[in-house]
């Protein structure tokens, strides 16, 4: 029913769980994301890495196509996932486990790929597919893991040994089955000091017709690796070092590559609609992002953000003020506390001088400032998440009428593998309930929201760390309409969600943590309307985030890649619900 979707590589980017449709027995709780592009609990959003890895072996003579199984799966539900891998013709299927939360995802899809389809090598990559490669090659349903930050050579490597069916052992970074179930691991030696290479933005997928606002958004990582140690982060300093065996924690994309990437923009389709998220900006040099900025500067991008670890000096703020887009810095201080700040790997200002900075930064031009603060950090207490909050009630107070925008946001369900943290975590007063891929992958199968949490602090149990979430947020989106910044009504509409998903939550957890296995079942069975009708709602209806509490409808993301021409999908969907 689908046309065939051929490809040397096929990316596929799954859910974070599956098959999360009609699903009666976990439930996905609304909470409004706080960064910058609004996503549903599926996670759709793919690493980066599919759109360099596509560009890269594209160059090379491979045909590359990215499919995103979750953004693809919410537009059209009532598609079969039989009738899509049924239209599939690949020599190798990549499957991303990057962000730990799609691990149940991921697997799931792998094992159903395979058992339809065993005709189809299927490759797992990622961050935490590095992590965890030992025990992801023993699945039966993954034949490959490839390691690394930058795969790019070895992908290339490996294709190229498919297509001429040489011997796989001269691929760099690859653990293998052979044909009688022997693992091969070949040497982990692919390590470059540079990283990936620019990326054509200039074509989007198409959204589709809408009369709400579109989400219109691309960005640039122009590292990997992290010179910042924050505890809780797999992506830190010593996670870098921990995951890929490698002293040097940084590498960074080529400045040739980076200019090949921005004017890309130059040629993309009302380029002036579009925001520009520069990510690891907080890595960069001052000489190297004035660099970035004047090449931005040269692009017709509305918007551009940068997210800064220290206070952004003044001629850098300069720099930022003067150019045609409207820029946007995000500050992470994750605590108003400045112990706590210190603890999480924050802590390099003081609240003072974060303010005097604010007033600063806006004078000189910066059109809007974002400040994140984190709830599940070291040795935060409830009444300290809750005085963060009245902290940023008075930053919006301060900064009443201008684009000063305090967010909260619940490290839920997930600290990151190879974290500090999840390394030691009773030297850091955490304990973490799953350590393997496989406990993370059946943490996600449960019920409640809570019992999918792989830790808790020795302040904040599972239990009141979802809860204490849910509280600040409420309480901080309450405080924006106060001063105006988001209409009453809107934020009414979007307490009312927080306070039925506080209610429910609090049901399905009780049912969930039943001991016997079938009293359980009964129990959730009870809910299992309630569950499906709210879980619906929040996947089906459209996506928002704390900045914009609106829902919005997905597709046309840089990351709704969806493999099939959307006439293609829509005529087999009418074909599904109408035979």
């Amino acid at each position: 029913m689908l046309p065939t979707l051929r490809a040397d590589l096929l990316l596929v980017h799954a859910p974070a769980v599956f098959e999360f449709r009609g699903r009666r027995d976990i439930y996905f709780p609304f909470l409004g994301t706080s960064g910058d592009v609004p996503i549903t609990p599926l996670y759709e959003y793919f690493p980066v890495g599919f759109k360099t890895l596509q560009r890269y072996l594209g160059d090379r003579g491979h045909d590359v196509k990215l499919l995103n199984l979750a953004s693809l799966l919410v537009r059209y539900p009532h598609l079969d996932v039989s009738t899509l891998f049924a239209a599939i013709d690949a020599k190798l299927v990549g499957i991303d486990l990057h962000w730990m939360i799609h691990v149940q995802g991921a697997l799931d899809i792998a094992e159903r790929l395979k058992a339809a389809r065993p005709d189809l090598p299927i490759v797992f990559g990622g961050i935490s597919s590095t992590y965890y490669a030992d025990e992801l090659i023993r699945y039966p349903f993954i034949d490959m893991v490839m390691k690394g930050y930058d795969t790019h050579a070895p992908v290339d490597a490996l294709l190229r040994a498919l297509s001429s069916g040489d011997d796989l052992s001269g691929v760099p970074n690859l653990l293998y089955k052979k044909k009688d179930g022997q693992i091969v691991e070949n040497d982990f030696s692919f390590k470059p000091d540079t990283f990936a290479c620019g990326i054509d933005w200039s074509v989007q997928p198409r959204a589709p017709k809408t009369k709400g606002l579109p989400i219109r958004e691309v960005l640039s990582t122009q590292n990997a690796g992290c010179a910042y140690n924050c505890p809780w982060c797999g992506g830190s300093r010593d996670a870098f070092r921990r995951i890929f065996g490698k002293k040097r924690a940084m590498a960074r994309k080529p400045d040739d590559e980076i200019e090949w990437e921005i004017d890309t923009l130059k040629r993309l389709s009302g380029a002036s609609g579009y925001h520009f998220y520069s990510v690891g900006s907080y890595n960069e040099s001052k000489e190297r992002l004035m660099w970035f900025l004047d090449r931005i500067g040269d692009t017709a991008i509305k918007s551009v953000s940068f997210e800064q670890f220290h206070l952004t000096p003044k001629d850098v703020l300069d720099r930022m003020g003067k150019l045609p887009a409207r820029v946007s810095i995000t500050l992470s201080p994750e605590s108003h506390d400045p112990r706590i700040a210190k603890l999480s790997g924050r802590g390099v200002y003081s609240n003072e001088e974060m303010e005097a900075w604010i007033e600063d930064a806006l004078e000189r031009g910066v059109h809007s400032i974002d400040v994140w603060y984190f709830v599940g950090m070291p040795e935060q207490t409830e009444a300290s998440a809750m005085e963060t909050v009245d902290y940023a009630a008075r930053l919006l107070e301060r900064f009443k009428g201008k684009a000063v925008n305090p967010m909260v946001c619940p490290m839920v369900p997930f600290l990151d593998p190879a974290s500090n943290i999840f390394e030691d975590p009773e030297a850091h007063g955490y304990k973490v309930f799953f350590r393997t891929a496989e406990e993370h992958r059946r943490g996600m199968q449960r019920a409640s929201i809570i019992n999918r949490m792989n830790y808790e602090t020795r302040w904040l149990p599972r239990e009141k760390l979802v809860r204490t979430g849910y509280l600040a947020i409420r309480r901080l989106m309450e405080e924006k309409a106060k001063v105006g910044m988001l209409p009453g009504s809107a934020v009414a509409r979007y307490n009312e969600k927080i306070d039925d998903a506080l209610r429910f939550v609090a049901e399905v957890h009780e049912a969930d943590c039943i001991a016997d296995p079938k009293d359980r079942a009964r129990a959730l069975e009870s809910l299992g309307d309630d569950i499906e009708r709210r879980n619906q709602a929040m996947i089906f209806s459209g996506v928002a985030n704390q900045a914009l509490p609106i829902n919005r409808q997905i597709g046309g993301r840089w990351f709704d890649e969806l493999g099939w021409e959307p006439e293609d999908l829509d005529r087999t969907a009418a074909r599904v619900i109408t035979p």
